[in-house]
């Protein structure tokens, strides 16, 4: 039985990160400057980057930044729900 191995520490850029993420590169963008997604390190601290200087980021950042947004999402839209919406008497 061949299972395909997904390696979560595998590098993307942003493009590939906000494909994964089901979001657009500006997201992406946007998550990094919010502190939301690190920019991929080597062993010694250095941040991964491509031949342009772009930044590369880990598939498991990118997935943690995802699950955390639509977390943060689904608060949002549940305070604005009560507020909007208050129980009948």
């Amino acid at each position: 039985m061949d299972e395909a191995v997904l390696n979560v520490n595998a590098l993307l850029t942003a493009t590939e990160a906000a494909t994964c993420a089901g979001v657009t590169v500006a997201a992406i963008c946007n998550w990094r400057a919010r502190g939301w997604l690190p920019v991929a390190t080597d062993e010694q601290g250095r941040e991964i980057r491509d031949r342009r200087g772009r930044p590369k980021y880990r598939l498991l950042d990118v997935a943690k930044a995802e699950k955390a947004t639509k977390e943060r999402a689904e608060k949002m839209a549940q305070g604005l729900g009560r507020r909007a919406f208050p129980a009948a008497a």
